[in-house]
């Protein structure tokens, strides 16, 4: 029994668990995804429980940060998506897909995934806040400067903003000021966890056909996935050794350079073009949550040895 209750309070296993039942049975997401937006803003509520008030009262100490979610996910992801995308693919909707993705701010999931692989949580909130500011003007500019036209709307990227980080930023203060995040904090990985079980489960689900239909013709965006992630990731990691960042920061960096906030890029993309244009979005998600439970995997697999 004690095994089990272990089992079941694993990240790696939850994770992989969410994957596989997304995979085999994600017909059934239908019913619960109008839960995934309140369950990322439980998740960032408990994730910036432990981040200092004094945060924002220090402007100089920001604009590392900031410059660094800018690079990383506009230039950097941003610029592999497109350059891959311009030499892989040939359809149309397809491209308009990849170029939504790629003109996005970074995933907002990139703040409790930094806390939950030890990285630097303070500077991941800084630099996707910066990401997410900058992206009022960055990301349609980016849609004009290729599509010929402005698709994502500001006000849309200042909502996700305000419901998915300004928001549980205020109710963590509230919870702090007021002592209740003593009872909390104990829960907050498990918290963390299983909320992340109903995004990933969800988002897999509702897009599980994309893999069992015509997987030829999505066969490019694959590799674009893989590239942008697992080889990015790798060589982003590969420069920050060489430049000595610290660990907790590279963690933060890498996270900040491989994950988008493809929900966005989705909806716009149903709304504006259809399903194929959506299909990008679909698995650059799918790409960056396996590759999120790599990086657990490969903690934990680092700590045992070092352990041994």
């Amino acid at each position: 029994m004690n095994k089990i209750k272990t089992l079941f309070k694993n990240r790696d296993f939850i994770f992989s668990l969410a994957i596989c039942l997304g995979l085999g049975f994600g017909q059934e997401a239908r019913w619960i995804q109008w839960s995934v937006l309140p369950a990322l803003a439980v998740i960032m509520t408990v994730s910036t429980l432990g981040i200092s008030g004094s945060l924002f009262k220090k402007p100089k100490h920001m604009i590392l940060p900031v410059f660094t979610g800018i690079l990383m996910s506009f230039v950097i992801q941003g610029g592999t998506l497109i350059g891959l995308g311009k030499l892989l693919i040939t359809d149309r909707m397809l491209w308009t897909g990849i170029v939504l993705v790629a003109s996005v701010p970074p995933a907002v999931a990139i703040i409790p995934f930094t806390s939950l692989i030890e990285g630097d949580t303070t500077f991941s909130l800084i630099a996707t806040i910066g990401g997410y500011v900058s992206g009022l003007l960055l990301t349609p500019l980016i849609c004009l400067g290729i599509l010929g036209s402005s698709l994502i709307h500001p006000a849309r990227i200042l909502l996700i903003l305000a419901e998915l980080v300004i928001a549980p930023i205020i109710v963590s203060r509230i919870l702090v000021y007021k002592g209740l995040d003593d009872p909390i904090l104990p829960y907050k990985g498990l918290i963390t966890n299983w909320g992340f079980f109903v995004v990933v489960y969800t988002i897999i689900g509702l897009n599980r056909m994309v893999f069992f239909k015509n997987p030829g013709f999505i066969f490019p965006l694959f590799i674009i996935c893989f590239a942008s992630t697992f080889v990015l990731g790798a060589a982003i990691e590969t420069v920050c050794r060489l430049l000595k960042i610290e660990e907790k920061r590279r963690i933060s960096i890498n996270l900040l350079g491989t994950l988008k906030n493809a929900g966005t890029a989705a909806g716009i993309a149903l709304i504006l073009f259809g399903k194929t244009a959506a299909l990008p979005a679909a698995v650059v998600t799918t790409f960056m949550i396996i590759y999120f439970v790599w990086l657990g995997l490969r903690q934990q697999w680092s700590k045992r040895r070092t352990l041994s």
